[in-house]
């Protein structure tokens, strides 16, 4: 009774959003344009809301209705939505116009200042989406070992493309959904996270495995990090073996530090994807890592590996916000620390609360 009710105000409470969500289902498949968009309330006689401004931790909808975002698009926006400095820096560059299609100084800027705090990343290639970066590097990786199986964590997500949209469960559909390959023709393994079993698969499949490719902190698969040894034993293991060991950091990366989480690691891959918080909030995906893998992409070279070939690559809006962000994070040094006590809190509150209303969960 309790749930229906407040179903009932839900809804009582936001007439506009219900207004557009009609509309919204008769021209888009299940009224989105991203699958985790409806957070399930259609399952609960419900609707998602629709948000017309954000300002800091808040969003406000179009009724009127604000939220507290924990959110913050993805996690793309590390310092709040619609940060000043990084609004200016958009639109005086707006001033000069948005798209160009050509080389542009900001691409080399953005570059060089992943390089600096990166011992990691020799050389960077831009691109619009993480998708694109984990599809990019899994090819990269192929190309330079000429062998064809990439092994990726269970429960790991990668983005949507053919290549790694293996066994990642949960929202995101579970495993092999109607239109792709299956893994054995997608020459993809999957392997258990903090598990000595999975040094054997490597073993048994040396001969024929490019890489490996994994988050340091799992985050579609639940937030799940990755033990420091594990991550320690499987960079011996794929040196032992001549296999490309990936990291994905599209989350993980600028998260914690002023730079890739696999500094504080101490566990260096030969491969790094990247988006999210290195655009400042505006679309982009890299992937960057040792020289002579990444320049197997140079139009110079023969048999040149195709990435980054889209029409938004390097797009300049993207450059600069994810500069100012960058910059930013590295001028205030107090602001991680800031970021990491606000999760803390939020963490231990949440468990509170779980213990109090003697809920079997665990944040």
């Amino acid at each position: 009774m309790f749930v229906k009710e407040e179903i009932n105000t839900y809804q009582k409470n936001r007439p506009k959003s219900r207004e557009i969500w009609q509309r919204a289902i008769k021209v888009l498949p299940g009224g989105i344009s991203h699958n985790i968009r409806t957070f399930g309330l259609p399952l609960i006689g419900a609707f998602p809301v629709f948000i017309n401004s954000a300002s800091g931790p808040y969003l406000s909808d179009i009724d009127g209705n604000e939220y507290i975002d924990c959110w913050c698009g993805h996690f793309a926006m590390i310092l709040g939505h619609n940060p000043p400095e990084v609004q200016e820096t958009i639109r005086e560059h707006l001033k000069h116009g948005w798209h160009f299609g050509t080389n542009t100084t900001y691409q080399v800027n953005l570059a060089e200042a992943i390089i600096q705090e990166n011992p990691g990343i020799e050389k960077i290639r831009f691109c619009v989406s993480g998708t694109e970066a984990t599809m990019y590097a899994s090819r990269l990786a192929r190309a330079f070992t000429k062998r064809r199986i990439v092994a990726k964590a269970q429960m790991g997500w990668h983005g949507a493309n053919d290549t790694l949209y293996y066994d990642v469960g949960g929202i995101f559909g579970g495993d092999g959904p109607p239109g792709l390959p299956n893994a054995k023709e997608a020459g993809v393994l999957t392997f258990e996270i903090n598990n000595d079993r999975t040094f054997d698969l490597i073993k048994r499949n040396s001969d024929n495995l490019a890489a490996i490719i994994l988050e340091p902190v799992l985050g579609g698969g639940g937030g799940f990090p990755v033990e420091k040894e594990f991550l320690k034993k499987l960079r011996e293991e794929t040196e032992r073996y001549g296999i490309l060991l990936i990291f994905d950091e599209v989350i993980t990366g600028y998260r914690f530090t002023n730079s890739l989480f696999q500094n504080e690691l101490n566990v260096i891959p030969d491969l790094t994807t990247m988006g999210k918080i290195i655009g400042g909030g505006m679309p982009i995906g890299a992937v960057g890592g040792r020289k002579d893998i990444i320049q197997q992409s140079s139009p110079e070279v023969e048999n040149q590996v195709l990435i980054g070939g889209g029409t938004f690559s390097g797009y300049p809006l993207s450059m600069v916000a994810g500069l100012k962000t960058l910059e930013i994070l590295k001028d205030s040094h107090q602001e991680y620390h800031r970021i990491n006590q606000e999760g803390d809190k939020l963490l231990n509150n949440l468990n509170q609360l779980f213990s109090d209303e003697k809920l079997p969960i665990i944040a």
